[in-house]
């Protein structure tokens, strides 16, 4: 029996994957002081959840800096939830994109809009890193089997 409630899954609009890239987030308001290194906990297309160590405000309008090939990218802070000491933060990307420059690409972050969960493909290299970590639901969990 379905339900009709709606998933998280569902609602995600590219695979993500569990990295942890070296970033500098700053803060685009000159009126908040944030200049934070901190370091991915999950990427994708859209954005990226970072371990962060103090709270921030969200809908704060903030650049990621230090990204590979020294790129930045302008974002905007979309959640904060407290883990402990430490803060959870999401970020949404202003331009989707691998800004992450992982390789190979997984094949639902292409350029353009955001597909719908229905039309997401399936990964075509299902033996090959990074696609040999992919649950069915489209997120990567390398310390499970």
């Amino acid at each position: 029996m379905e339900s009709g409630a709606t998933t998280y899954e569902a609602m995600r609009r590219s695979t993500r994957l569990r990295a942890q890239i070296p970033v500098r987030i700053v803060s685009l308001d000159p009126g908040v002081s944030l200049n934070e290194r901190c370091q991915t906990v999950v990427v994708n297309c859209e954005g990226c959840g970072v371990r962060f160590p103090r709270a921030v405000v969200v809908g704060l309008q903030v650049s990621i800096e230090d990204l590979p090939g020294g790129l930045s990218a302008q974002a905007r802070i979309t959640s904060c939830v407290a883990l402990g000491k430490d803060w959870l933060v999401g970020i949404e990307l202003e331009q989707r994109g691998n800004v992450w420059s992982i390789q190979p690409t997984p094949a639902d972050w292409t350029g353009g809009p955001a597909p719908t969960a229905a039309t997401i493909p399936a990964p075509q290299k299902k033996g090959e890193w990074p696609y040999a970590i992919f649950s069915g639901k489209g997120e990567a969990h390398p310390g499970r089997k």
